[in-house]
């Protein structure tokens, strides 16, 4: 037996008119519009392109590639600069390798999340008895970056933290991007976010 089904109501729609508006209200309208429009693209960035055709990139999954050695033999291989960009650091191993990298006259740079600040498994004491400058992320929420911009030409990032369970135990992935546009880009990035705070003294970082 074939069930009957009710007719279905169909909806009405009211049209728009612009002819219940005043002509002083229409203009104010559409003179929004035209700046709304015109201030979006320096309100919101979004996505920025790299002008380098052919950009070599290598991966590393962890935990299975152990990703930490290549990050650090990247470290090693830096001659002018490293710029970082930190959510959380706790791997010695890296850690080391940037105080390294510093002490043999690489400009290193660390700006990081402010929960570094209280953690006590964070590197960012080492990093400030060392010397390296060490800066906190106005972010308001939290500073999720992880990235490495060395040499203004190379840039490590991904979901990689900078960290042990990273390597170990996490699914995690790494790019090592050679890209001397896109390092520009990061850096500008960096330079953005580093630029109202003040650089943290080590009595602050270690302040309970």
């Amino acid at each position: 037996m074939i069930e009957k089904r009710k007719p279905i109501k169909r909806k009405t729609f009211k049209v728009f008119s612009f002819s219940k508006f005043s002509p002083s209200a229409l203009l104010a309208f559409f003179i929004g519009c035209g700046v709304g429009f015109s201030l979006y693209p320096t309100l919101n960035e979004g996505w920025v392109a790299s002008s380098t055709e052919k950009a070599h990139i290598n991966v590393c999954f962890s935990p299975e590639g152990q990703c930490t050695i290549g990050i650090v033999s990247a470290i090693e291989d830096a001659k002018t600069s490293i710029f970082v960009m930190a959510y959380s650091f706790t791997s010695l191993q890296i850690a080391q390798a940037l105080v390294d990298a510093f002490e043999r006259g690489v400009d290193v740079k660390v700006l990081i999340d402010k929960s570094q600040i209280r953690n006590k498994y964070s590197h960012l004491q080492f990093f400030s008895k060392s010397g390296i400058p060490v800066f906190i992320d106005p972010a308001k929420g939290i500073a999720h970056n992880k990235a490495m911009i060395l040499d203004d030409r190379f840039v490590l990032t991904g979901s990689f933290n900078w960290s042990k369970a990273a390597n170990s135990k996490n699914a995690e992935n790494i790019l090592l991007i050679d890209d001397p546009s896109l390092a520009q880009i990061y850096k500008e990035n960096w330079k953005k976010r580093a630029m109202f705070v003040k650089r943290h003294s080590l009595p602050e970082l270690g302040r309970k």
